[in-house]
């Protein structure tokens, strides 16, 4: 059997750990192990699954013998190093700290390390109350490949880490030429002198420096991980397919072409994988018809094309590009529902009553034709702004669009009344020039034409679990969790001061209370603000092959299915869906193991949406703290979004970034911080910094290396002190110490 589809090495890794685990203290070897599996499987294979598991810390070598980390005297944990050395030693599920390590017996382990301990003592006990241990091995280093800048010491070069926070004290040899501050990606190696010895790097590639386009971007994609270029086997595949669906593609499909469709997208969108299709009847009811392009046809499971597809689990979306999931012979032309050709996709054919019920669905492979490809800001004109001119020019469409309008509110009204939340965040897009350069921020819109295409795609997702369920088919759910009390209860604290009441059971709050806080803030300047404290609060929606329902839509099924194009669960759960149109029974025995699949796939696909949507968020971050670099001493007003003894955090408006007021700026009083009330208050003048309050600020300074704003309260008199960026000191002395 091959091992190259998607989730298999997790699938089976996962069997092999409860192979060890069933073995106890008795460990097992690999070439048994292997044995066991058959299906071709050699003791290499076996290896590589075992050391998959052994770098996540659930499996560990001896002697030539394997055992589950569980069944050992050893437990696995990260490394979180201290000023002087040593370290605390984090594990479990919510990594916490638990261990101490000393210096001495940290075995060369750095910040970061994922490491195998081993107590030291079972009754000393380490600052008041940490057990000591020693590392007895290295599992999986944190620091293999490195962004930074360099930074010159005499006749050596340094990397400064990327992330202001990574500790990483790497000398980079054969720098050559390069200049100070520009940004390279290097190889972590271990310095002779065994495993006390200092990293060493090696450049692997350079960048350039941040003054020159699209070097930002590629720092940020390096940084995290994210491939950029496609293999040649996934271009050479992509180059195969047609440009346009073939009429044998066409066969036993539902002729959609003359439905009157559109696509609703960005101005900048190119890749349009969603269109709709609405009707309203006589008697008050409507069907929608949401088509998804089909992407499944042409990506068949194992190719190399998803193969990558999985490698890359989602786009990534960037002010001036995007990382497609899947090539854009695909993502922009095959799959793109352009206006005016023929498209194959799956569409979901909903009924719905006057009131919004569901009353009937079916799904189908169709053949669609789109007949106009309108962008957001022009559908709000045409609803909202409406021209003598419009009916001449639009035709049917038009009606299209105002038959959309009225079952958008009719969805939205009944979502709302089971207690759905609708989130209203602040959030910010930058302006680029030419070259990629931030010129200014506009506030995001979220227009009644974004408004449609959410309920529309959310009433598509749910129906699409919904049958999945019924169907008792294997496939990816996306679940939201309810959230934690003790997070609640401290929401309910931070908004007590603000007028604002959460009523109801915290151990089982429904989302509907937390949603009737929103209302009640609904048009006010902190709607923004209150918004984004109720999603703090919320615990992080992700993917699962068990449907456990979505909280926060009040939904009891949910699935993504309808953006193939740039989301790999998508992809599956198609599969799973045109699996079922074709009639295969879901209680069959699958040949390609797929109920034993989609847990690490589940995992997995999490784990690349966390990573895209961080990587978007930090470059975003770094060009809006560049665009301020040259504000410095101007004012802002902003709103406080988080206190803490050190200072307190202020978003600015109209920028959508924080900064801190460090508390050494706040020269008028002497503030004490109180965190029932999350507020730092003057103990002489009686002046309070308090969560949610706005505040006037002047930008202070601006670390472009840390990515971070400096700011002062506007109305205490103080020297700016501040600079355009302030280079972190050398780190000569600290060396020499450590030396």
């Amino acid at each position: 059997m091959s091992n190259k589809l998607p989730g298999l090495d997790g699938a089976l890794g996962q069997g092999l750990l409860e192979r060890l685990g069933s073995a106890k203290r008795q460990g097992c070897l690999a070439a048994d192990l292997a044995a066991e599996l058959g299906r071709d499987w050699s003791e290499d294979d076996v290896v590589r699954l075992l050391r998959g598991l052994e770098e996540e810390g659930l499996a560990t070598e001896l002697k030539d013998r394997w055992y589950a980390v569980r069944h050992t005297q050893w437990v696995a944990g990260s490394v979180q190093l201290l000023e002087r050395g040593d370290a605390l030693i984090r594990s479990g599920r919510d990594r916490e700290a638990g261990y101490f390590a000393a210096r001495r017996n940290l075995m060369g382990a750095r910040d970061g390390d994922l490491v195998l301990i081993k107590p030291v003592s079972r009754k000393r006990r380490v600052l008041g109350r940490l057990p000591e241990v020693a590392v007895a091995r290295v599992l999986r280093r944190r620091d293999r490949i490195v962004v930074g800048t360099l930074e010159i010491d005499r006749d050596r070069r340094w990397l400064v880490p990327f992330y202001p926070k990574r500790s990483l004290d790497l000398e980079v040899e054969e720098a050559g030429e390069l200049m100070e501050d520009q940004f390279v990606v290097v190889d972590v190696a271990e310095r002779a002198g065994g495993a006390h010895g200092r990293p060493l790097g090696r450049i692997r590639e350079v960048l350039g420096s941040p003054e020159i386009p699209g070097v930002d971007v590629r720092v940020v994609l390096r940084h995290f991980g994210i491939p950029e270029e496609f293999p040649l086997a996934v271009e050479e595949e992509a180059a195969r397919l047609p440009p346009d669906p073939k009429t044998s593609d066409c066969g036993g499909r539902r002729d959609l072409r003359d439905w009157p469709t559109i696509t609703i997208d960005g101005e900048d969108a190119k890749d349009f994988d969603d269109a709709i299709s609405v009707e309203a009847r006589p008697d008050g009811s409507f069907l929608l018809a949401v088509h998804i392009a089909d992407v499944a046809h042409y990506v068949p499971e194992g190719s190399a094309l998803d193969l990558e597809a999985y490698r890359r689990g989602t786009s990534v979306y960037f002010p001036e590009r995007a990382v497609p999931m899947l090539p854009e012979a695909l993502s922009n032309g095959l799959c793109s529902l352009r206006p005016g050709v023929p498209r194959l996709a799956i569409s979901a054919l909903l009924e719905f009553s006057a009131r919004g019920e569901l009353e009937q669905h079916d799904f189908a492979g169709t053949v669609i034709r789109s007949d106009l490809r309108m962008t957001y800001s022009e559908v709000r004109r045409l609803l909202e702004e409406p021209e003598p001119s419009d009916p001449d020019e639009y035709g049917v469409v038009l009606e299209l669009l105002h038959n959309a309008r009225r079952l958008m509110t009719v969805l939205l009204e009944r979502r709302a009344d089971r207690g759905s939340i609708d989130f209203d965040l602040p959030e910010g897009d930058v302006i680029l020039d030419a070259e990629g350069f931030t010129v200014g921020v506009r506030p995001g819109d979220r227009s009644i034409a974004h408004r449609i295409i959410e309920e529309f795609m959310i009433a598509a997702n749910e129906a699409v679990g919904g049958e999945l369920i019924r169907r008792e088919s294997p496939a990816l759910f996306r679940v939201h969790e309810a959230p934690r009390p003790v997070e609640l209860e401290s929401l309910r604290q931070i908004l007590a001061p603000l007028g604002l009441h959460l009523e109801g059971d915290l151990q089982d709050l429904h989302p509907a209370a937390l949603q009737a806080v929103l209302r009640r803030v609904e048009g006010r300047p902190e709607e923004g603000f209150v918004s984004t404290l109720v999603l703090r609060a919320m615990r992080r929606a992700l993917y699962s092959s068990d449907s456990q329902g979505h909280y926060a839509l009040a939904s009891p099924h949910y699935t993504h299915f309808t953006s193939p194009i740039r989301r790999y669960p998508d992809l599956v759960v198609h599969r799973r869906l045109k699996a079922l149109l074709a009639g295969l029974d879901p209680d069959e025995p699958d040949a390609t193991l797929l109920p034993q699949r989609l847990p690490p796939m589940a995992d997995h696909c999490s784990a690349t949406e966390r990573r895209a949507e961080a990587a978007e968020r930090e470059l975003l971050k770094w060009k809006l703290v560049r665009y301020l670099a040259v504000r410095v001493g101007e004012t802002f007003n902003g709103r406080i979004t988080g206190v803490h003894p050190f200072g307190f955090f202020v978003l600015l408006e109209d920028y959508f970034v924080d900064g801190l007021v460090p508390i050494r700026r706040l020269t008028d009083d002497t503030y004490l911080f109180d965190p029932s009330s999350h507020t730092l208050s003057g103990q002489r003048r009686g002046r309070n910094f308090r969560l949610g309050s706005r505040v006037s600020v002047v930008l202070r300074g601006v670390d472009l290396r840390q990515r971070t704003l400096e700011l002062g309260v506007a109305d205490l008199a103080e020297p700016a002190g501040g600079r355009a960026e302030q280079r972190p000191r050398r780190r000569r002395s600290r060396r020499r110490r450590q030396r």
